[in-house]
């Protein structure tokens, strides 16, 4: 009998996994909306807004840190972009591209590169990127979340997804909203 408890809870569990991330959660919304920073910027009188990283590995062993980052300046305009760490062993792979939803991101700003130590797998390499995004864009991607496909002149690419719950508290965050 407890075999048989013990199965029908597992199942159930397997199955409430299945439907993961289909409805947004107001805590995550809220996790995002508190863990972004805001720092004065003395030198223009404005604000920068950072959001909090977002982490993941991809299938060539990538790993990749994001966030979405904005400046604000002292008359209130705003601008937005993606930062993209990507790690990575073996050799350099110079990502030069972006796609943004299918469609070339029109800007793309490789930050820096830089080559860290080197042990049994290869050298640690790591490129720091930016893409702009526009807050009508962020703002469309509400519900759905977005996605970027970042290109290397090796042939490797990374896709980078933003959940919709994030762009949400990252939004109220930067508007000031609760």
């Amino acid at each position: 009998m407890r075999r048989i408890i013990l199965l029908l809870a597992l199942s159930f569990t397997l199955l409430a996994c299945t439907n993961n991330d289909k409805k947004i959660s107001s805590w995550e919304v809220d996790d995002v909306y508190h863990s972004t920073v805001v720092t004065p910027n003395g030198a223009n009188g404005g604000k920068t807004y950072q959001g909090p990283p977002l982490n993941a590995m991809d299938q060539a062993n990538t790993y990749e840190m994001f966030s979405l980052r904005s400046e604000q300046s002292s008359q209130g305009v705003k601008t937005y972009e993606l930062i993209a760490q990507l790690t990575y062993f073996t050799q350099w792979r110079y990502y030069d591209a972006a796609s943004l939803e299918g469609a070339p991101a029109t800007t793309f700003k490789v930050v820096s590169r830089e080559a860290g130590a080197c042990g049994d797998r290869g050298c640690i390499f790591r490129e720091l990127l930016s893409i702009p995004l526009t807050e009508a864009f962020l703002k469309e991607r509400l519900n759905n979340g977005f996605q970027i496909k970042i290109a290397s002149k090796s042939g490797l690419t990374s896709v980078l997804f933003v959940p919709p719950q994030y762009i949400k508290g990252y939004l109220q965050a930067v508007n000031g909203l609760n």
